[in-house]
């Protein structure tokens, strides 16, 4: 009897073309044989380390998937994310809350929208990595543009990030910690749950995680106290927002914007949107 959901029972039809579309060249491995080959469920069963017949089943609905297989059947058959979830829910997994990989390109629209905001904003990917800044972020945040900046890293661990967090213990420490644990949690999710091996290595993060229990899928919308370059020497309150685009649910926009009442300086004469600003790989942010 098949192990799936009933509200998608095509399911095993729709993996069928779902394959059928593919060709061996669009394979992230560099398979031999003719590029333009079909992806059979041989190579399939080749690909995932399991049997023909094992593959079959699976396909069939006659076995049940695991999230990590699903996770692998997503990649190399290149699903998009709404393909992607209804197989989670097909195979009964709980589909996880984020379907991109880890550093996902961030479209030129995307990009020239954050350079043309008026307030510091960068791109974070679903690791908290900052693929992307703008003028004003590298300005306000000098450390997101470090090589492999990360906001859960940049901003918990000692260094210019935290430094820059005004009651770092109360205010920015106690949301992302909640933030990150939320995320951790879901199933498949060993790179968060590497940053917070790596937080923790730090006896006041370590402290602060294993005193609190609390969960928060985000901290956008909350307003926090930093130290701002040109605010000196008190801190400016500045307000901390997330957006998400539909077409991309793997990237996160994040701005930080002058509280209200308050006004950020202005960019230096000749500093406008991204221009050389405009990089990232991986890192920081308020988030």
């Amino acid at each position: 009897m098949p192990h799936s959901s009933p509200d998608i029972p095509d399911m095993p039809d729709l993996l069928r073309q779902w394959r059928g579309r593919r060709r061996i060249a669009d394979i992230p491995e560099g398979t031999a044989g003719n590029p333009d080959g079909p992806v059979t469920q041989t190579l399939m069963a080749q690909l995932l380390e399991v049997s023909p017949r094992h593959y079959q089943r699976l396909e069939s609905g006659e076995r049940p998937m695991s999230s990590d297989t699903i996770a692998r059947i997503s990649c190399l058959l290149g699903l998009h994310t709404d393909e992607a979830r209804a197989l989670y829910r097909w195979s009964g997994r709980p589909v996880p809350p984020l379907l991109a990989p880890a550093a996902p390109d961030v479209p030129d629209d995307l990009l020239d929208w954050m350079d043309s905001l008026p307030c510091g904003a960068l791109w974070e990917g679903p690791d908290f990595g900052i693929l992307a800044y703008n003028a004003r972020a590298a300005r306000n945040w000098p450390w997101v543009r470090r090589p492999g900046a990360n906001i859960m890293l940049d901003l918990l661990l000692e260094g210019p990030g935290r430094r820059q967090c005004a009651e770092w213990e109360e205010r920015w420490a106690p949301l992302l910690l909640a933030q990150l644990r939320q995320g951790s949690l879901a199933e498949g999710n060993t790179a968060l749950r590497a940053i917070v091996d790596q937080v923790c290595e730090d006896p006041r993060v370590r402290e602060l995680w294993n005193s609190t229990a609390d969960l928060r899928s985000h901290s956008y919308g909350t307003t926090r106290p930093m130290y701002l370059p040109g605010w000196e020497p008190r801190p400016a309150w500045i307000t901390v927002m997330g957006w998400q685009p539909l077409h991309a649910p793997g990237l996160r926009l994040v701005t930080g914007t002058a509280a209200r009442g308050s006004r950020e300086p202005d960019l230096p004469d000749g500093v406008q949107g991204g221009g050389p600003a405009r990089g990232g790989g991986g890192g920081g942010g308020a988030g």
